[in-house]
């Protein structure tokens, strides 16, 4: 057996053992140490929200986690626009709860027919927080022909 192998091997013997330095995966090379760390971090909690509970109730903790603010964000949302001149409305609609929502004035936006009957508006504006997102977010939302948000 292997275990009695080693209880039966003196120090000598157990420091001609190798040392494996880091340990790679057979996928073109990544480091399985690294990979191992961010994966303990996560489990200590480093990763954790810096205030405030967490749980699914909370919105914001994912995208604070990952973004830098202030930052850009897109805003995309799609809406119903099958009326004559309702793409028009619904486009100043997104972009002044967007602006209002941010107060950044020079927001960029893009319109795209989506068919006959929809319209997705992406408005692409510098945020301060992940709840600014969330709160732009909700008002879009709250928009009567909006279907989509993303």
């Amino acid at each position: 057996d292997d275990d009695q192998q080693i209880e039966s091997s003196s120090e000598e013997d157990l420091e001609d053992i190798p040392v494996i330095g880091n340990v790679t995966m057979d996928d073109g090379g990544s480091d399985l140490t690294e990979r191992f760390r961010y994966k303990m971090n996560a489990l200590l909690g480093v990763f954790d929200p810096k205030s405030g509970p967490d749980d699914d109730r909370q919105d914001g903790n994912i995208l604070s986690a990952i973004m830098n603010f202030p930052a850009q964000y897109a805003f995309r949302v799609v809406g119903r626009t099958e009326e004559e001149g309702s793409e028009l409305v619904y486009e100043q609609e997104v972009r002044r709860i967007v602006i209002a929502g941010s107060g950044d004035e020079e927001a960029e936006w893009k319109v795209t027919p989506r068919g006959k009957k929809f319209t997705r508006v992406t408005v692409t504006a510098t945020v301060g927080s992940a709840s600014i997102v969330n709160s732009i977010y909700q008002d879009l939302a709250d928009l009567e022909n909006t279907v989509m948000r993303y």
